[in-house]
C-alpha cells in the first residue's frame, strides 16, 4: 500500500508539474515576439562581453545628429542565438563606410548592426574605418527601436518573422524605421560613395530601372515633409507586407508610395520634375546605378575597368549588388574598376587589407 502511495503521489508531483510548465509555455508564447528575438541573448551577453560591448543607439550618450547622418545597417545576425564580432566585418563592407565618411566630414556615419555586438581587441579594417572620427558602431533592438513608430504595434504581432526572406525584409524595414526616427541618408553597404552627399538637400533616391526606384539610397529630411514622408513608407511597408515576395516590401515600397505622392506612374516624369513631387528628388540612373545587377561584373573584370570607370565618372555612387558578387577577394594590385575605387575612395581598409581584398 505504501508503495502505491509513493506512485500516486510520484504521479500527482508530475502531473502538476506538467501543468505548470504548460502555463509557463503559454504565458512565454503568448509575449512580444520580438522581445524573445532579440531580447534574451542581449541581456545574457552584457555580463560576459563586459566592455568590449557595442552601445545600443537609443540608449547611447552620443545618438545620430537628425538630418546630419549617414547610416548603414547590419542584419546578417538577425536571430536570436546570434551575435556580431566587428572583426567579421570584410573589407568590401568596411570600404563603402569609409567612403561616406572620407567625403562628407561634416556628417556623422553610423554602422547599426541588429544585434548584441561586441569587438575584439585586434581588428585592423575597425580600427581604420574608427580612425575617422565621425564613424560610430551602434547595436539596436528591434523592440525598442520601433518602439513610437507606425510600426510599433505591428512588429509585436510577429508577422515580420514568417518572412522567406527574414534578413532583406528586415533591412528594408529597418532603413525606413532609422529614417523616421533621425532623418539623414540611408545607404546599403555596398554603396560606394564617389562624391560628397552634403551638398545635396535631403529627401531623394535613386530611379534604378526604367520601372524601378531603388531602396540601397534613401534620404528623407529628420522633420516636415520628410518625416511625413517616412511615415508612409512605413504605413505601405506594413499594408503591403508580403513575407513571401524579395523586392514588395523593399524597392516597390519607394515606388508604391511617390506614384501616389507625384501622381503619375511614370518614372521619368519624377526625375525630370522634381516639384512634381512636391521636392522629393528621384536620381537618374546615371547618378547611382549606372552599372545595373545584369552587368556587375564590369566592376571586377579588369578588361573592362576603363570603360566601367568612363560610365561612371559623373556618378556619385555606385551600387556593387553585393548580394550577387562572386569575385571576392581580389588582389590588391588588380586593374578592376572597383580596386581603382577602392584605392581613392576607401585608401585606409585599402591599406589595412594586405595582399588579398575580400
Amino acid at each position: 500500500m505504501l508503495v502505491i502511495l509513493k506512485k500516486y503521489g510520484q504521479s500527482r508531483s508530475l502531473i502538476f508539474l506538467a501543468a505548470l510548465l504548460s502555463v509557463l509555455l503559454i504565458t512565454y508564447t503568448s509575449r512580444n515576439v520580438s522581445s524573445l528575438f532579440y531580447q534574451s541573448y542581449n541581456i545574457a551577453n552584457r555580463f560576459s562581453l563586459n566592455n568590449n560591448i557595442v552601445e545600443d543607439v537609443l540608449l547611447s550618450s552620443s545618438k545620430p545628429p537628425p538630418g546630419r547622418t549617414i547610416f548603414f545597417i547590419e542584419t546578417s545576425c538577425h536571430r536570436s542565438d546570434s551575435q556580431y564580432n566587428l572583426s567579421n566585418i570584410k573589407a568590401h563592407q568596411a570600404c563603402p563606410i569609409e567612403s561616406a565618411a572620407l567625403h562628407n566630414p561634416n556628417m556623422q556615419v553610423f554602422l547599426l548592426i541588429a544585434c548584441p555586438t561586441h569587438r575584439t581587441k585586434s581588428m585592423p579594417i575597425v580600427d581604420a574605418l574608427l580612425s575617422y572620427k565621425n564613424v560610430q558602431f551602434r547595436e539596436l533592438n528591434l523592440e525598442r527601436y520601433a518602439q513610437d513608430t507606425p510600426v510599433a504595434d505591428w512588429i509585436t504581432n510577429g508577422k515580420l518573422f514568417s518572412s522567406r526572406f527574414l534578413m532583406y525584409h528586415l533591412s528594408d524595414l529597418l532603413r525606413l524605421i532609422t529614417l523616421y526616427r533621425f532623418g539623414g541618408v540611408y545607404l546599403d553597404m555596398d554603396v560606394l560613395s564617389l562624391r560628397t552627399l552634403e551638398d545635396v538637400p535631403l529627401n531623394y533616391a535613386g530611379r534604378e530601372s526604367i520601372n524601378s526606384i531603388g531602396n540601397s539610397v534613401i534620404s528623407l529630411e529628420p522633420n516636415g515633409f520628410g518625416h511625413q514622408l517616412g511615415e508612409l513608407f512605413l504605413q505601405n511597408f506594413q499594408e503591403n507586407y508580403n513575407s513571401g515576395a524579395w523586392a514588395h516590401n523593399g524597392p516597390m515600397v519607394i515606388v508604391r508610395v511617390l506614384r501616389e505622392l507625384c501622381g503619375t506612374q511614370n518614372i521619368t516624369l519624377m526625375v525630370n520634375n522634381r516639384e512634381r513631387c512636391h521636392g522629393f528628388q528621384v536620381f537618374n540612373v546615371s547618378d547611382i546605378y549606372e552599372i545595373p545587377w545584369t552587368q556587375w561584373t564590369l566592376f571586377f573584370e579588369p578588361k573592362h575597368a576603363n570603360l566601367t570607370l568612363e560610365r561612371t565618372k559623373d556618378s556619385r555612387m555606385v551600387h556593387v549588388w553585393n548580394h550577387l558578387v562572386t569575385k571576392w577577394p581580389l588582389k590588391i594590385d588588380s586593374k578592376a574598376a572597383y580596386m581603382h575605387w577602392a584605392a581613392q575612395h576607401c585608401p585606409r581598409v585599402f591599406a589595412a587589407t594586405g595582399e588579398l581584398f575580400y
